[in-house]
């Protein structure tokens, strides 16, 4: 074919693309669906007319342009999608509470696993009270015996809150990643912390008489953060099961698939675990705050948590993949 009368066939289509490009200059989100279709389809074509165009000496002088104009399709093509407000509103609605209700069995194994460390602490304190030192520092002890709670003397505040967000989201963090040892990491974090962050101090506290005070710091923030907590140890334990039991697929092929399911579960986490640490911050570490009203946060708390896991996006068909 003559190259002038090819570069005539062309040029239409070229300007097409001009066209197309001009009005998505934000997003190709802002193409009709057809249009969208279009461009995809052509930006195959553009390639061959370039690969053409260095192939013939006639047709040099557009090699330039096509280059150009290919390089714009592919970044508007290939572009990645932008996040949209109704995306957002529709995992937190919908994807996140289905994928915890999906994957219960590993948020239950990460719970039982914290309960049994918490269980083991308060066993050998009640069968050897010495053994306090393992479970609490020697400052604190000091405090406990004065009848008082080594958070006493912390001023419920916005930066406090600030702080606890950034330890919580640490802790959910390694209950997950180290889930890839196999899911060693992520049963060895939750034993450990039903062990020493639970179970222990608060056995210590009821053998010296405060018990009742730590549960009652705990409870208005305790629900949301500790569900949460298992929540990430159950998303580590989904990657470690992965690992260990691939089935019939190939074991990246197995991780990839769970770590995609396991990334929406901690994606939800963040911000229960920042509504967690505001709660502790301000109205936990808040000595003004009844405790009727802590009972009164702790019983609310969890009843709107429990019916959001439980029933939210119940109505959307429910495509989060377990396999």
């Amino acid at each position: 074919m003559n190259y002038k009368r090819w570069v005539l066939e062309r040029e239409p289509e070229w300007a097409k693309l001009e066209s197309l490009l001009k009005d998505s200059q934000e997003s190709i989100r802002q193409l009709a669906p057809v249009d969208i279709r279009e461009m995809a389809l052509t930006y195959r074509a553009v390639i061959r007319d370039l690969a053409r165009a260095k192939s013939t000496p006639e047709c040099q002088h557009l090699v330039p342009y096509l280059n150009n104009l290919a390089h714009r399709l592919h970044g508007r093509v290939f572009e990645a999608p932008a996040t949209r407000w109704q995306d957002v509103w529709r995992f937190f609605a919908a994807e996140f509470p289905q994928s915890f209700r999906k994957n219960s069995g590993f948020i239950s194994a990460a719970f039982a696993t914290f309960l049994m460390g918490a269980v083991m602490a308060a066993v050998t304190l009640v069968l050897d009270p010495n053994t306090h030192g393992y479970f609490v520092r020697d400052e604190m002890m000091t405090i406990i015996r004065s009848g008082k709670l080594w958070v006493d003397n912390i001023q419920a505040s916005a930066a406090e809150s600030g702080f606890l967000m950034t330890n919580n989201i640490n802790v959910a963090f390694k209950a997950y990643v180290y889930g890839m040892v196999f899911g060693l990491g992520t049963l060895f974090v939750m034993f450990f912390n039903g062990m020493f962050a639970l179970g222990g101090p608060l056995t210590v506290c009821f053998q010296y008489g405060v018990g009742h005070q730590l549960l009652l710091f705990v409870a208005p923030h305790g629900v949301i953060e500790l569900t949460t907590i298992f929540i990430a140890g159950g998303a580590g334990m989904m990657v470690g099961w992965a690992l260990l039991f691939p089935g019939d697929l190939l074991r990246w092929m197995a991780v990839r698939r769970r770590a995609t399911e396991s990334l929406r579960l901690i994606a939800g986490c963040v911000p229960l675990l920042v509504v967690a640490g505001l709660i502790e911050g301000l109205v936990s570490l808040n000595k003004e705050v009844p405790a009727e009203g802590r009972v009164l946060i702790s019983v609310v708390s969890a009843i709107i948590l429990f019916a959001y896991l439980g029933f939210a996006g119940r109505n959307n068909v429910e495509s989060v993949s377990l396999s």
